[in-house]
């Protein structure tokens, strides 16, 4: 080795293993003195990171310089020197028999080097990989591919500079045309001195033949190669290395293609601020604000360097830079066309456009559409579906004809113009759902093509998309379903204005998209789109078909207001909606009672019944919603078994329990027998659950949630109303089967999703609290339990009344609870108000009523008040008995554990009483009863047999 390496080395070699930052600092601050260059690499406090930061910073230096970072591995064998082993291994470098100096070296046309090139390392990776794996006897030519302004160039030119020292010839191929081609291959066997003929495919196969024969290095790039079909001729076939960059991803039948997208954010943050740096290094903008521009332009590169060379030159401000950009966005972006780029991001889509108008007018129709597309993309099939729609003549003919359509697709792929994207791994969809890739347009170009269409082409554009939509939308979420593709149509439905659309087929595209959003969960989303059209829609001209304040497709969008309002727990403001609504559509000479919406529309009313707390009301209510629903449906028909379904609700919330269950079990079978699991399927099986519930047989329903959980958990997320039902039916189901400390544990944490998807006071929130406190109750932990008691009452006196069935309901739970601190005294006067209100407003024989009564008649007995309790207790028993008996046959002659219960307690009455003989037959038969029932080791069955009376607490029921 020469001397002049003598001073590197003694600095290399004196570094002791480099364990502390401040000595691997000044180290390196030696060497770069020596190479009088600056080595700039990410510091950190680990010695294996900066060492491995150092040895890529060597890998991009001259090939001497790379033998040092060897030499340090050597030297300091571990770790570290693993890791250098592990990098050098993946660039070898092979053995010739000619090393040829540098003024050998043959190189034309490289582009200049961007000093402010960032990130791409992983690309650098790939393509630095892909080369490696050929062969001297076969080229696969990587081919960097993707739109036009992703950088693809810029990425070449910096692996060009980065492995300069690497080739003994690097020729530069513009290869947009084969003349372009050929003519830079003449020029290269110029440089060769190789023969140049009058043809100049001759001296293009002269000079691969030569290449293919060389012992040189060597590198070829073919920048915008967009036709294989034409260039694969030209292109080496042995001996060295290749690089394509293209739009075309037609490349990836000849070699090996490396997509290239947008940056990454945290790149396109990196330029920002690096490419608006001052001389003094501090920067115009700061990350949170790059973070907003990138977001804004899509982390275009080219877009991103355009916005950096604006702000730089202007001083301007990042807000006002992005004010302007939507208020001149295609002069903006027809602005400063940075070094390296051939085109600014305006005048890459206008020359574009030319070209397919060149090609075909049907093309540029196509590409049109994505003005007012979503910038998510669209799949082929939508635009398949949409093909019978009222299209412009050229359109309609490419999209009837799949092949044809398949034909313009390739097109925009080719041009660079459009992409395709797999699908999001998101939420698991039907086998039967759409998963073919969508095409997608970067969102910069969708802007500037929108805003270059001139006012006809403007107006033809948006027609025909909104006529494209509207042909193609599934229909119906309710009657149809095709949910996933329903979640196709979303994202186009605000770019191409649906809610403006001049068709009522338009018109109905959006409510049902707005029905499908309220079907999936997304509430909020549901009741923007619903108000968004009632306003508009509201305020257009009534001569218009379906428009008008009075309009059928206005009142159909105030009643989704009112749908998607009511679950938010607003249910005041939606009843007010809703009631004006279903008004209207009675009062209407068109519509009437027995109308198709004014019967779907009418479920709603049966709900807000319920939530009022008139549950006779809303039972007669849909009642005749049931009878008219097969009249004018059928019956099996959808919209017919959800008005089954209320109707089974009702039944549940006036006691009914064995009524709901057989009415549920039939909606239950009509699903099944359809062979398809969905919500709806899920939904009617955990409604069984719920009717076994109530009727006290706590196994069944157990069973049944947990046969469908699995369903459930794959078609709803976490945060899914329904999921959280099911999930709190499910830990009081538990709890009532003994498992207290299981049951808590699920209900805690059903209480915190509740409260996160909507807001504490809501009344699912509100209910997982109180049925959290009844169960703390139970393990002991009176002062939590007691506050949320409090909570939740406190929420019900507000959002309902005094005099609710819930907030009665909740003042039972809360009596049970004041009374097992020791308050008997408080406890009596809450369980009197409560019994007389619930048996006014509910019938004594409802279960609440009852429950309320057996709760007094234990006051009354701690009172010692014997003779009150022994007539209280015995009334109560007798009801349930009573109320019970279509149960029991439902339960195959088991018993119901609550009426169970108050014989233990009818029976400690009994005994107080003097009636020794008859209380111990009672208390010995019922404590017997529900040792068979649940075991003795249950908490119930440990309370009875420890001689204490046993609480009929209450589960507020979902509405």
């Amino acid at each position: 080795m020469s001397d002049s390496h003598t001073p590197l080395l003694e600095v290399l070699l004196q570094v002791p293993g480099l364990e502390s930052r401040a000595i691997r600092d000044a180290r390196i601050a030696e060497l770069s003195e020596i190479l009088t260059r600056d080595l700039v690499f990410p510091r950190s406090d680990e010695p294996r990171e900066d060492l491995a930061a150092l040895l890529d910073t060597f890998v991009s230096a001259p090939a001497d310089l790379r033998a040092f970072g060897d030499i340090i591995a050597m030297r300091h064998p571990g770790e570290a020197a693993d890791r250098f082993a592990e990098l050098t291994a993946v660039r070898p470098r092979t053995s010739r028999p000619h090393v040829y100096r540098a003024e050998e070296r043959i190189v034309g046309d490289i582009p200049i080097r961007n000093r402010n090139f960032t990130g791409r390392i992983e690309l650098l990776e790939l393509l630095s990989d892909a080369l490696e794996q050929g062969t001297t006897t076969s080229v696969l030519p990587p081919a960097l591919n993707g739109m036009g302004g992703v950088g693809k160039t810029q990425l070449v030119t910096e692996y060009v500079h980065r492995h300069l020292d690497q080739y003994d010839l690097i020729w530069w191929i513009p290869a947009e045309e084969t003349t372009t081609v050929l003519a830079a291959l003449t020029q290269l066997a110029q440089r060769l001195d190789l023969p140049v003929s009058d043809d100049q495919q001759d001296t293009a196969r002269t000079v691969l033949n030569w290449l293919a024969g060389s012992d040189r290095e060597w590198l070829l790039v073919y920048d915008n190669a967009d036709e294989p079909s034409t260039l694969t001729t030209l292109l080496p076939s042995t001996g060295g290395h290749v690089i394509v960059t293209t739009r075309n991803e037609e490349w990836n039948r000849v070699g090996v293609t490396i997509e290239v997208d947008v940056f990454r954010r945290d790149e396109s943050v990196q330029l920002l601020t690096k490419r608006t740096a001052d001389e003094s290094g501090g920067t115009l903008i700061d990350d949170a604000q790059a973070d907003e521009l990138a977001a804004k332009l899509g982390d275009l590169p080219l877009a991103l360097e355009q916005a950096a060379a604006w702000l730089l030159a202007t001083s301007m401000g990042v807000g006002e830079y992005i004010e302007l950009l939507e208020l001149r966005r295609l002069e903006l972006l027809g602005e400063g066309q940075p070094p390296g780029y051939p085109l600014t991001v305006a005048t890459m889509v206008a020359v574009s456009v030319e070209k397919l108008r060149g090609v075909d007018e049907a093309i540029v129709q196509l590409f049109s559409l994505f003005a007012y597309l979503g910038g998510d993309g669209i799949r082929q099939s939508l635009l398949r579906r949409g093909s019978n729609a009222d299209l412009s003549p050229e359109l309609k003919s490419a999209l009837s004809n799949p092949i044809r359509t398949g034909q313009l697709v390739r097109e925009l792929r080719r041009y660079g113009l459009a992409k395709t994207v797999s699908r999001a791994a998101s939420s698991p969809a039907p086998a039967s759902a759409d998963k073919s890739p969508r095409l997608q347009v970067h969102r910069l170009v969708q802007w500037v093509l929108r805003d270059s269409l001139g006012p006809e082409q403007r107006e033809q554009t948006l027609r025909n998309v909104q006529n494209l939509l509207a042909a193609a939308s599934p229909g119906d979420p309710d009657e149809i379903g095709e949910l996933d593709l329903q979640s196709e149509m979303g994202p186009h439905l605000g770019p191409a204005d649906m809610i403006h659309s001049r068709t009522p087929q338009g018109r109905q595209t959006v409510l049902d998209h707005a029905r499908f959003l309220y079907l999936t969960g997304d509430y909020e989303n549901s009741r923007i789109l619903a108000e968004r059209a009632a306003t508009d829609w509201a305020a257009a001209d009534p001569s218009e078909e379906l428009l008008g304040p009075d309009g059928l497709a206005t009142l159909l969008a105030r009643a989704q207001i009112a749908n998607a309002t009511r679950t938010l727990g607003d249910s005041k403001t939606a009843s007010a909606i809703l009631l004006d609504v279903y008004q209207r559509f009675l009062a209407s000479d068109k519509l009437g009672s027995d109308h198709e919406y004014t019967l779907i529309t009418g479920n709603q009313r049966g709900a807000d019944l319920r939530i009022e707390g008139r549950y006779r009301e809303a039972f007669r209510f849909d009642q005749g919603s049931v009878q008219a629903h097969r009249r004018v449906f059928g019956p099996g028909e959808g919209y017919t078994l959800r008005a089954m379904s209320n109707l089974a609700v009702d039944h549940r919330l006036i006691g009914e329990f064995a009524a709901a269950v057989r009415l549920d079990e039939e909606i239950a079978s009509h699903y099944a027998d359809t062979g398809v699991l969905d919500v709806e399927s899920v939904r009617m099986n955990f409604n069984v659950a719920l009717d076994y519930y109530g009727l006290g047989h706590y196994g069944a329903a157990l069973q049944r949630l947990e046969e469908w959980q699995p369903v459930q958990e794959r078609l709803v997320d976490l945060r899914h109303p329904f999921g959280l039902l099911s999930d709190r039916v499910r830990a009081i189901t538990l709890r009532k089967l003994g498992r207290l400390e299981e049951a808590a544990v699920v209900l805690r944490e059903v209480r915190d999703r509740t409260s996160r998807r909507f807001i504490a006071t809501h009344e699912f929130a509100v209910a997982a609290n109180m049925s959290l406190a009844n169960v703390l109750r139970q393990l002991g932990q009176f002062d939590e339990a007691a506050e949320l008691i409090d909570e939740a009452l406190k929420v019900y006196r507000t959002d309902f009344d005094a005099d609710h069935p819930l907030t009665r309901a909740a003042e039972v739970n809360q009596a049970i609870l004041v009374r097992t601190v020791g308050d008997v005294e408080r406890a009596t006067a809450i369980d009197e108000s409560a019994y007389e209100r619930l048996q006014e407003h509910l019938g004594a024989d409802h279960p609440y009523a009852i429950c309320a009564g057996s709760s007094l008649a234990t006051d009354r007995a701690l009172a010692g008040r014997a003779a009150e309790a022994l007539a209280l207790s015995e009334r109560m028993l007798e009801l349930s008995r009573t109320a019970d008996a279509e149960g029991t046959v439902a339960r195959n002659g088991a018993d119901h554990p609550y009426v169970l219960m108050r014989a233990v307690n009818h029976a400690h009455d009994l005994r107080a009483t003097g009636e020794e003989d008859r209380a111990t037959r009672l208390f010995d038969d019922a404590v017997g009863r529900l040792t068979v029932l649940f075991g003795a080791d249950h908490p119930e069955v440990l309370e009875a047999a420890a001689g204490r009376r046993i609480e009929g607490d209450i589960e507020p029921p979902p509405t």
